[in-house]
């Protein structure tokens, strides 16, 4: 979207501290709600038959402080609906010193480039979406490091050419698990290219580390004859290296947009549990979307086709698959309430691969619902998006 570098630079990507005021408060909100038509199942962190107004709801806060001249301190602060009602969580917190016209380091808290928009994945007003592709989003937990990292720029032919080189650590909850399990990330380096223009952007990264988790997971899911899901739990640690490539363009060209992005996920595994490797946990996997939208006023209709595979299926001893694989359509439409705050109005239609073991998708199991693994569930939300 043209608003796109707008946004990049409201939060976080900072080429410039001439600022009026030594601190400047920016932040954001989003309010939605969401329902499915499945009584068994939840979708995602919480998407159920019963409307939620959790999944898609937060507020940040960015705070950007001039230490001196060449030197700022950035946070950034996020309460999600999501997150145990509101809890706060420093996203960011580091130091951004500008080495010269075309380098800066950040050192601290930062959101690595792993994919197109994870410089402003938590502002809703800044893609089209009410949420990204969880296909390519969701199954991908690192987004934050503890460490540097170094933004080197250059103008090429009109284009801003950028090289984004980080390392660090990671330490955070495993997905889907409410915090029973942890996975540690170590020896942690990558990079991104991005070629920006006002229409476009191409991004390119690759990631490397050493991973290893523990806590309680499940390893285990049965379905008897009476459609009653069981779900065995144990404990878990394991370890092996990750490396994991995306590759992502956007547009807005003559009220045409779009958005495509792909990534791949490699794990190599160090040691076995019951029998298995450790992609039982973290599966290979590639994942894809493409967006495409056309402008009509205040209106953007889209329509969005995602896809995420496990490759191999990662399994546990018992056989039961612990990768996603799963394909969705979504419809939707954008309409800009005003200059910062979007309406967003979405239909998603998701089929889970039901030839696969106990393959759920990105569906949540709850063992004290009967009924099997629906093949096809269907998500209406909405949800209003803010930015100031």
């Amino acid at each position: 979207m043209k608003k796109t570098v707008l946004y990049t630079a409201l939060i976080g990507t900072l080429l410039s501290v001439t600022q009026a005021n030594a601190v400047e408060f920016d932040g954001f909100l989003s309010a939605g709600l969401a329902v499915s038509d499945d009584d068994n199942l939840t979708y995602l962190n919480g998407i159920t038959n019963d409307v939620s107004f959790d999944n898609d709801s937060k507020f940040g806060l960015q705070i950007t402080a001039d230490v001196s001249e060449n030197m700022q301190g950035v946070a950034q602060i996020l309460a999600s609906g999501n997150d145990q009602n509101y809890n706060l969580d420093a996203q960011w917190a580091y130091l951004d010193y500008k080495m010269s016209d075309n380098f800066s380091l950040r050192m601290g808290k930062v959101k690595e480039p792993v994919f197109l928009i994870s410089d402003y994945f938590e502002v809703g007003y800044a893609y089209p979406w009410i949420r990204p592709p969880q296909e390519v989003y969701l199954n991908n937990p690192i987004n934050t490091i503890v460490g540097m990292q170094g933004f080197l720029t250059t103008d090429i032919g009109g284009f801003s050419l950028n090289f984004l080189p980080y390392l660090g650590t990671n330490t955070d909850d495993v997905p889907g698990t409410n915090g029973a399990a942890q996975f540690n990330a170590e020896n942690f380096y990558g990079g991104a290219i991005q070629l920006l223009s006002p229409a476009f952007t191409i991004q390119a990264s690759y990631l490397k580390t050493d991973v290893s988790t523990s806590g309680l997971l499940p390893t285990a899911f049965t379905i008897g004859v009476n459609g009653l899901t069981t779900i065995e739990y144990s404990n878990v640690a394991s370890q092996g290296t990750a490396k994991l490539a995306s590759f992502g363009m956007s547009w807005d060209i003559a009220n045409f947009v779009g958005y495509a992005e792909y990534v791949t996920r490699d794990i190599q595994p160090d040691t076995t549990f019951a029998g298995a490797p450790m992609d039982f946990l973290f599966p290979d996997q590639d994942a894809w979307y493409v967006t495409l939208g056309y402008r009509i006023g205040k209106f953007l209709p889209h329509v969005t086709s995602a896809h995420v595979e496990s490759t191999p299926a990662g399994t546990t001893a018992a056989g039961a698959n612990q990768g996603a694989t799963q394909d969705s359509v979504t419809l939707g439409l954008r309409y800009e309430l005003n200059d910062s705050a979007a309406l967003k109005v979405e239909y998603e239609q998701v089929t889970i691969d039901d030839t696969i073991p106990g393959n759920f998708g990105l569906l949540q199991p709850d063992p004290t619902q009967a009924g099997a693994i629906p093949k096809d569930l269907a998500v209406i939300s909405v949800a209003v998006d803010v930015i100031f």
